[in-house]
């Protein structure tokens, strides 16, 4: 019985230490990144400072390591704030906005007033750029329709000094046919009244023929001036339905504006953190999801930030060119996104969550090279069926724009997103750990989203049924990703 007790009471001891250990590691690691943060601050280099004092932020676990991190975090990220005033980067206040919200002890009212005043200024500008693109559009329309109407002008003059000219003839052709009468009539006088009555009769006829010439002009001059009129009528109203498709036009370039910042809300943003050129990209093998275990001890140059976002664009592109050959619209953007919380939620590092982002968005790029038929056909054969399958061995051709030190997440993610955590996934039946994070966060990410989503052959499912269903199944989906899950949505 005294041995059982010894027993226990040496077991309580190794409990303490141990976790006495862990405690002191994670304080002084908040430690190591916050010194680093001043030393960066001093210097004047804003960049490194507001990044080693996230790190801090999320390393801290005692009260004072938080309170000493989250009052340097304050002046970081007031002086990084205020140079985005003097010069705007989208991406950099994004990702300000986003820590803002994982960490809202930061915030204060200092800090709120320059996020508010730098997102019043932005909108100010686009609603500057927004009108003078307008009045340009409508001053090009309105130069249109003068060119136009000028022309028409033009036609109609030259059609009235045809029609006065043709007049002119008349006159001087009846004015002829006066004078001959009167020579006629002049030298005949003699001749006789047989003579005189013929000739009578044939002026008489002369004259009833210029008549009938000169109303038939007349006519012809009222109905070139009645199609000129009629055209002008309707050039008018061409242009006030030019004018009103350009305020349609101005409304809609609007609306697309202010759709445009939230459809690209993760697209490009964020990309201030990033991490990798490293093996420990892949962590394939690792369950933990702790920011230290995902966190390589290499910083990224500013030529590789840049990298990384010009990657993330031509993910983009990809992602589109796959939703619309499987008929599944924004499936890539909306998985994509999620992978990009859970990562965070995850505790995983700013560049890992970036990364992870721009797999996740292509994916599905072996699908480019299934046949188009069978992506919209709605029942398939079992051949059929393993022939859709073969899409995670065919994205490599679509790849080969990734650099050599990202190739792994992306392969991971286009090749093993099918895999279930009891093995029965494909196409390697890997199971566990033997799954990297990369593949068990889209495995996660897609099924909420398909879940959730609308199809042909069935309802969405509310956010909460969504999640239960795939808590149901911890055999296919890894059970930490789907709680993160459960806390985001």
């Amino acid at each position: 019985m005294l041995l059982g007790k010894l027993k226990r009471i040496i077991i309580a001891l190794v409990l303490v230490f141990f976790t006495t250990t862990v405690f002191a590691a994670t304080t002084d690691l908040a430690v190591r990144f916050l010194n680093k943060a001043n030393e960066a601050y001093e210097d004047g280099n804003i960049e490194d400072a507001y990044k080693y004092v996230n790190q801090a932020l999320a390393v801290a676990k005692d009260e004072d390591s938080q309170t000493n991190v989250l009052y340097f975090a304050q002046t970081v990220y007031k002086v990084k704030l205020q140079e985005l005033q003097k010069k705007y980067d989208d991406m950099a206040l994004i990702d300000i906005k986003m820590n803002l919200e994982k960490y809202p002890n930061i915030e204060n009212t200092t800090i709120k007033k320059l996020v508010k005043q730098i997102e019043q200024d932005q909108e100010n500008k686009e609603k500057a750029a927004q009108k003078a693109e307008t009045a340009a559009q409508r001053k090009v329309e309105q130069e249109r329709f003068e060119a136009q109407q000028e022309s028409m002008e033009a036609q109609a003059k030259a059609m009235k000094e045809q029609a006065d000219a043709m007049k002119e003839q008349a006159e001087a052709t009846k004015q002829g046919q006066e004078d001959f009468k009167n020579a006629l009539e002049t030298g005949l006088k003699d001749m006789g009244a047989t003579f005189t009555d013929a000739f009578s009769e044939t002026a008489k006829e002369t004259k009833r023929s210029t008549r009938v010439i000169a109303l038939s002009i007349i006519g012809i001059a009222i109905i070139i001036v009645f199609l000129v009129l009629l055209i002008m009528v309707i050039i008018k109203k061409a242009a006030k339905a030019n004018l009103v498709q350009q305020e349609q036009y101005a409304q809609a370039f609007r609306l697309l504006a202010q759709n445009q910042n939230q459809t690209n809300r993760l697209m490009l943003g964020g990309i201030t953190d990033i991490y990798g050129g490293n093996p420990s990209l892949r962590i394939a093998g690792s369950s933990t999801w702790a920011p230290a275990a995902a966190l390589p001890d290499v910083t990224f140059s500013e030529e590789d930030e840049e990298e990384l976002k010009q990657i993330a664009v031509k993910c983009e592109e990809i992602g589109q060119q796959i939703d619309n050959v499987t008929g599944r619209k924004n499936n890539s953007k909306n998985v994509a996104e999620l992978v990009y919380k859970l990562s965070i939620q995850l505790g995983l590092p700013q560049g890992m969550a970036m990364l992870n982002f721009c797999a996740a968005m292509i994916y599905d790029a072996g699908f480019l090279a299934i046949d188009p038929d069978l992506l919209v056909a709605t029942q398939l054969t079992e051949e059929e069926k393993q022939a859709m399958k073969e899409h995670v061995n065919l994205a490599e051709k679509h790849l080969e724009f990734v650099p050599k030190k990202y190739w792994s997440v992306f392969e991971d993610a286009a090749m093993k997103h099918h895999e279930n955590i009891d093995g029965t996934g494909y196409p390697q039946g890997l199971e566990g750990d033997e799954i990297p994070q990369i593949a068990r966060l889209i495995r996660v990410a897609e099924s909420y989203v398909s879940l959730s989503s609308k199809r042909s052959y069935r309802g969405a499912m509310d956010k909460e049924t969504a999640v239960n269903t795939l808590k149901e199944q911890p055999g296919i989906y890894d059970t930490e990703v789907v709680e993160a899950l459960d806390k985001i949505v």
